[in-house]
Order: C-alpha cells, then structure tokens, then sequence
C-alpha cells in the first residue's frame, strides 16, 4: 500500500514516526508531507525521514489563511505523481487534500476547535481521538484509550540517553528544572497566550533555589533569559525532560510527554478544564496540576520541589497510566494497514483495541 502522511508540526514527527517505520519495514511504501513550521523539518531530517516540504510557514497566524489554498495545492501536485492509496494527517492540509485526490484519508487529533469538528465531519473517511475527547462527530469517530505520546514514549520505544547529560555538566543525582515556553501560534491556539517574560524571571529566581534551570523556548529570548536556555539536539529533548525533577510549561504536549516519563508537571494554560488530556492526567493519574493564577502555580512548584522522594512516586503513578493504556503505536499501524475494515471493526466493536494493551 502507498501511503501518504502529512506532518505539521514537531510533536507530528515524533507521533507518526514509529508508525511510519513500522509500516515501512512491512513493505509499504509511504510519503511525507511536512510543513516548514518549527523544528519539524529539523526532526525529519534527524531521524532520517525523508519528505517534501509543501508548505512554509507565516509568522503571523493569522497571515496563513490566505496561504492554505496554495499550501493545499502544493501537496496535491506532490502526490499526483504517485498512485497514492491513503492519506494520514491530523486536520484541514490532508483533508483538502484527499478530497482533491478522490484518496480516502485517516485524521488523528487530540485537541478538536469547532471549525476542525465541523471539516472532520464532511471530509474525513475516519476520524480517530483518545478517549477523553468530549466531542461527538458521528459514526465515523473511533475513541481509542490512549495518548499520541504513547506512540514514542511507551518503555517499548523509548530507552533515556544518560549520556545527554554530559553536554549540561549534570549527572543523574542532580536536581534540575525544565521551563517550556511556547509560541502559540498555531490553529488552535487562537485567544491563548502563555507566561510573560517577567513572569518566566520570577518562575527562575524560585527554581534556582532548588538546583539548575534550564528553558526549552519556541521564540527568542532577550540576553537575561538566553543564559538559561538548554542547548542540546532538539531530538534529545525527551531524555532531558525523563531526568528532570520538575516541568513548568505553557502548553500542552510536553506535559503529557513529562506524564509519560514520570516528570511531575505543572501547566499555566487559560483552557486547561477544556483538554482531555489535561483533565485525565490531573484527575485521574494526579500526574500533572493545571493553574490559571500565577501564584497558585508557583506555590504548588514551591511544594512539590520541596517533597521526598518525588519522582519514585510519579514512577508508579506513571506506570500504572502506562498499564491501563492501549499502544497507539499498534493501534494505529493496524488501523492504517487494515483500513478500512479496521474502521468497520471498531465500529462493530469498540473494545476490540483493548487487544493492543
């Protein structure tokens, strides 16, 4: 099968990647279409995925909406030349797209705006989300319990790289913070900001107390915070945040990755209540705290630096969310191979999935 992938963003790289290997490996033949955003592109190329880059990136979220006829065009004269099966990607390029192609298509997302569920709703031959999506788009919704980072982050593929800990000058015994700073400049993040630079001053002066600080920023810095940015290979980024004794971030996928690998989180986000994984990372596996009020925040930071023991106790609590969830990765090669009768399967049985536990 010939199978086409669109890429939009860093997180993407790291959710598609395993699969699209694996689906390699059993002699599919596969495409990718990436989207000049970020560090996507540098992700691609670090682990050796060759793509086609359809579409560069405005500054200006808003300057996009113009571009996204030509953005769509681009791929669609890409993917003419190949006898393409299937499309896979997370929302409006790969949909457009298929819809020109006359290709059916397969969309995953975890985080589902209005406009999105209404366009997965009249193009989308399926439509797969974790489980904690609250929003209904019909029979062509499959809700599986799982997150994306799962795909990447699960014991089975991913083993932290010690080592990276050589180019910061720490070991494992030493305690450090991790800052994320987001951009959020993408659809979604329309009406949401995240933590000021004053803010991101005051947030360093109460974690140094308690060992090294380090910042992870998708925009630049003036010169007294770019002393703390962590400067290591972008695709490393997950052995830092395993070592790390605690996560302060403005946005969502780096928390759920700090679940994932038993880092306690802490996120600043206004719609915090609204995502799905935040709820049931918070509620559920008391593996993240969400805080709107900056002081709250940093008084929960204040306390959980001060605790014993801490990270042997998001051991558990990580593994036991690790064991109650099903291997998206497995999920999703056999989705995307078996397509659609694997469609038609979990329509007739949603329980089926627990079989990639």
């Amino acid at each position: 099968m010939k199978i086409a992938f669109f890429i939009n963003t860093p997180a993407q790289v790291h959710f598609f990647r395993n699969i699209i290997r694996t689906l390699e490996r059993r002699g599919h033949e596969v495409r990718i279409l990436a989207r000049n955003y970020g560090e996507t592109i540098y992700l691609l190329n670090a682990f050796n995925l060759s793509h086609f880059v359809f579409a560069d990136v405005s500054n200006s979220k808003y300057g996009r909406i113009p571009l996204l006829p030509f953005h769509v065009f681009a791929a669609f004269g890409h993917l003419r030349t190949f006898d393409i099966n299937l499309i896979v990607g997370t929302g409006i390029y790969s949909l457009f797209t298929s819809f020109l192609s006359r290709k059916p298509n397969i969309v995953f997302m975890d985080d589902i705006s209005t406009t999105e569920g209404c366009l997965n709703r009249r193009f989308a031959n399926a439509i797969v989300t974790p489980s904690n999506i609250t929003t209904e788009l019909g029979e062509k919704h499959i809700k599986i319990n799982s997150f994306k980072e799962i795909s990447y982050l699960h014991p089975n593929y991913f083993t932290p790289d010690k080592t990276v800990l050589n180019r910061l000058n720490l070991d494992e015994k030493d305690n450090f913070a991790l800052l994320r700073v987001n951009a959020f400049d993408a659809a979604h993040d329309f009406g949401v900001s995240g933590f000021t630079l004053n803010e991101c001053r005051i947030l360093i002066n109460e974690l140094k107390k308690y060992g090294r600080v380090f910042i992870s920023s998708e925009t630049s810095l003036p010169e007294d915070l770019s002393n703390y940015i962590l400067r290591i290979p972008k695709e490393k980024i997950h052995d830092i945040l395993y070592y790390a004794k605690i996560l302060i971030a403005d946005t969502g996928t780096m928390v759920t990755e700090a679940a994932l690998l038993g880092t306690p989180a802490i996120c600043r986000h206004p719609k915090a209540e609204k995502i799905g994984n935040f709820r049931e990372l918070e509620q559920k596996y008391n593996l993240i705290f969400t805080y709107e009020d900056f002081k709250k925040l940093i008084e929960k930071t204040i306390d959980l630096l001060t605790q014993q023991d801490l990270k042997k106790e998001w051991k558990a609590k990580k593994e036991r969310l690790i064991n109650e969830k099903i291997d998206i990765h497995l999920f999703m090669t056999w989705f995307i191979e078996q397509f659609p009768e694997s469609l038609n399967k979990m329509k007739d049985d949603p329980s089926y999935q627990k079989v990639f536990i």
